[in-house]
C-alpha cells in the first residue's frame, strides 16, 4: 500500500509539473506572434496578356528596424500620409533592410507585392525560423484589386532568438487560388 501511495503522490507531481512548465511554453510562442498590416501603394501597369500572366507577382522582403518612438509614422510611409507630406505618387518609405542582426533584436519586416489578376482578400503569412526552430510568426489580411502594388509590415517581430547564425524570413501570400512565397536569409551574429 505505501509503494502505491508514493507512485500517486509521485505522478500527480509530475503531471502539475509537466502541467505548469508546458503551459509557459505555450505563454513563451504567443509571445513571438506578430500583427501585420497592409497597405495600398497605388496602380500597377496591367499586364498585356492578361490571360497567361500570374494573378501576383512577389516584389522585396526584408528586415529592419522599427521607426523611433519619437517618429512613430516615418515607415513605413505612403503619400498622403502625415510623415511623409512630398512622397511623390505610387512611391513608399521602408526601413532600411539588414543582412546581419544581433540575437535577441525585434524590429519590422516588410513583403511587397503587386496583383495582376487577384482581387479579394489577401492573407499575408511570415515565419521566422532558424534550422528546424520556428522565432516567430504573424499574419495579416486586407482587401486587394487587380493591378495594384501592395505591402503588408510587421512591426515589432521577433526576429532573432539567442543563437548565433543563419535564419529565414519567409511570407506567404495567397489571393483566391495564387499563392506567392518570398525568402531572405539573415544572419544573427
Amino acid at each position: 500500500m505505501t509503494r502505491t501511495r508514493l507512485f500517486l503522490h509521485a505522478a500527480v507531481a509530475a503531471i502539475v509539473a509537466f502541467g505548469i512548465c508546458g503551459q509557459q511554453e505555450l505563454n513563451a510562442q504567443d509571445a513571438a506572434v506578430s500583427t501585420g498590416h497592409g497597405v495600398f501603394v497605388g496602380p500597377s501597369l496591367p499586364e498585356a496578356d492578361v490571360a497567361t500572366a500570374p494573378a501576383m507577382y512577389q516584389g522585396i522582403v526584408l528586415v529592419g528596424i522599427d521607426p523611433p518612438a519619437t517618429h512613430p509614422h516615418a515607415w513605413p510611409c505612403v503619400p498622403g500620409d502625415s510623415g511623409c507630406p512630398s512622397l511623390p505618387p505610387n512611391g513608399f518609405v521602408i526601413p532600411y533592410p539588414y543582412q546581419v542582426i544581433p540575437i535577441n533584436a525585434a524590429g519590422m519586416i516588410v513583403s511587397t507585392f503587386t496583383t495582376n489578376s487577384a482581387s479579394g482578400t489577401a492573407d499575408v503569412n511570415v515565419t521566422v525560423t532558424q534550422g528546424k526552430t520556428t522565432i516567430s510568426t504573424g499574419s495579416t489580411n486586407f482587401a486587394v484589386s487587380a493591378n495594384g502594388q501592395y505591402y503588408a509590415y510587421f512591426p515589432d517581430a521577433a526576429l532573432s532568438g539567442a543563437t548565433k547564425g543563419a535564419e529565414t524570413v519567409t511570407v506567404t501570400t495567397t489571393v483566391g487560388s495564387a499563392t506567392i512565397t518570398g525568402k531572405i536569409t539573415i544572419h544573427v551574429q
